[in-house]
């Protein structure tokens, strides 16, 4: 499958990675849990070492907004927040039960600092491809693409984080898959009927 935050393609971690598996502490976090919490600045980062943590944050009315994921084998942190003494736009919460390596971010940031910039670069490119999608492509393309480039997304995220990153309402995501469904298989059964007539 590739890679759900395609930034993450143009940087070699191996070595982050290495580092937060030799020096991180192992933390175990609920489903539900904050690992930053929008309005606070962020003290640390961490690899994932499974489940999957949403990237959200609270719109006017209140409700969660989630924008982004983070799967096993990337990592989770506010850089900016932590770079600028400012508090983080968004909360990084546990979807489901999770392990991570946790380092504190002072210590990870003085050990990467000379690849931040390229993060950030390739980050930059990521959303604005994003953002861009939002504006040329229904919920539908949006969702059908989103399974064919991320297959198992479909059965590690949640319905109601899915609809959110897709900008739509649960009911309205169930309403595409059901078509989708429908559509598949009718074009099974057509297949099929059309092999019983050649034969």
């Amino acid at each position: 499958m590739a890679q759900f935050n395609s930034y993450l393609d143009f940087l070699n971690l191996t070595a982050a990675i290495d580092f937060c598996r030799e020096y991180g502490t192992l933390c175990h976090y609920r489903k539900g849990e904050c690992f930053v919490q929008q309005g606070t600045i962020a003290r640390y980062t961490a690899l994932v070492v499974s489940g999957y943590f949403k990237l959200a944050t609270l719109n006017d009315s209140g409700d969660e907004a989630v924008v982004n994921f983070a799967f096993p084998g990337q990592f989770i942190t506010d850089f900016h927040s932590s770079l600028h003494g400012e508090p983080s736009q968004f909360s990084i919460i546990a979807g489901a039960d999770c392990e991570i390596m946790r380092v504190p971010l002072k210590t990870f940031k003085e050990y990467l600092s000379p690849s931040l910039l390229d993060e950030y670069k390739s980050l930059f490119n990521m959303v604005f491809m994003r953002l861009f999608n939002l504006y040329r492509k229904s919920p539908r393309q949006r969702y059908v693409e989103l399974c064919e480039q991320y297959p198992q997304i479909v059965d590690t995220v949640t319905l109601k984080d899915l609809s959110s990153f897709l900008l739509i309402t649960p009911y309205h995501l169930s309403r595409i898959r059901r078509e989708l469904a429908k559509k598949s298989g009718n074009e099974q059964k057509n297949k099929a009927v059309y092999t019983f007539v050649k034969t």
